[in-house]
């Protein structure tokens, strides 16, 4: 009998010899857990609600404006003072929407290993609060000259009070003089402390302070927020892997990699989330397409999206202080 010239010889017996005719990779269905941010600023906002319906895509926020000694006057006998009106004041938002939109193909549902349309919705309702989150942390250090945060509520690590190359490695009195900045301006704490919002690598060189106390020894671990890891001269630190960063010539723009990072240190009411009732990114509206129409007559895809309608804003400048340093942390 002839050979058959289509048949491949194997030339050993070992695994390494039959690897790539005889043995296949084996492909795990327990999903890896999927990397995703520590999210914090959310928990300390005022969240505003939009109704459906209002006529506008703007809310305005109103605040009493602050006590004055200066109000209250000496009185003659039998004369009164002259009348002061009550002073308020408003700050108003503008909201924008946002969406994302995953596709998933007929052929990938056929053929999936993992459940792809499970995936992707958990996807979209995950990037709604990585956006939101990035929302509010710029809105923390913009420049908003009709809404500003006070000048001496910048902090500036080292010897320098401006922005600029010499800023130094973040130290512990950096965050005292961010909560004294909030108490001369009279900034409400959040349950008795400020705030301070410090991404991993300042964490690290605050946690070498001799007066940090680790959340774990709080004597009420109870009352611990969201991402907290410790306490340091009256201010409660929250830690996040989205802290904002700049490079030396912008103090106001994200820069993903920028050698500055800004930790914000806030009081109550300093920023406020603004939704609409029915798109809010804290629960957005997911929609899921499955049929076919006249743009997919063949019913090629499925499409699972979202959408948002919001706005983050500083509405009370003066409870917001901001730290800005370098680390030592792989230095």
């Amino acid at each position: 009998m002839a050979a058959d010239t289509n048949l491949t010889t194997i030339a050993g017996t070992g695994t390494n010899d039959v690897a790539a005719h005889a043995l296949q990779k084996y492909f795990s269905k327990s999903l890896l857990d999927t990397i995703e941010e520590t999210l914090v600023l959310d928990q300390f906002a005022s969240k505003q609600s939009l109704p459906e319906k209002s006529g506008s895509k703007s809310m305005r926020f109103f605040r009493y404006a602050a006590g004055d000694a200066a109000n209250v006057s000496a009185i003659t006998e039998g004369t009164n003072p002259a009348a002061n009106a009550l002073a308020i004041d408003s700050i108003d938002v503008d909201l924008n929407q946002f969406g994302q939109v995953i596709a998933i193909s007929d052929l990938a549902s056929a053929t999936e290993l993992f459940n792809n349309l499970e995936q992707a919705t958990l996807r979209v309702g995950r990037d709604s609060a990585l956006k939101m989150d990035s929302i509010i942390r710029d809105e923390l250090f913009i420049n908003d000259t009709s809404n500003p945060v006070p000048g001496d509520n910048n902090i500036f690590s080292g010897s320098t009070t401006t922005w600029g190359s010499s800023i130094s490695a973040v130290d512990a009195t950096d965050f005292l003089d961010a909560a004294t900045a909030l108490k001369i301006q009279s900034a409400t704490p959040i349950n008795g402390f400020y705030i301070a919002v410090v991404g991993p690598q300042v964490a690290r060189d605050l946690m070498n302070d001799g007066d940090w106390i680790a959340a774990h020894h709080y004597a009420n671990p109870d009352s611990i927020v969201r991402g907290e890891i410790g306490r340091l001269h009256g201010v409660r630190f929250v830690e996040t892997t989205q802290p904002f960063r700049a490079a030396v010539g912008d103090q106001y723009t994200y820069v993903s990699n920028g050698a500055y990072y800004g930790s914000a240190v806030v009081g109550a009411e300093a920023y406020a989330c603004a939704s609409l009732n029915s798109q809010s990114p804290f629960a957005p509206s997911v929609t899921i397409t499955n049929g076919a129409d006249k743009s997919d007559p063949l019913n090629l895809q499925t499409k699972v999206g979202m959408k948002f309608y919001t706005a983050a804003k500083n509405i009370q400048p003066l409870h917001i202080a901001r730290v800005y340093s370098t680390t030592n942390y792989g230095q």
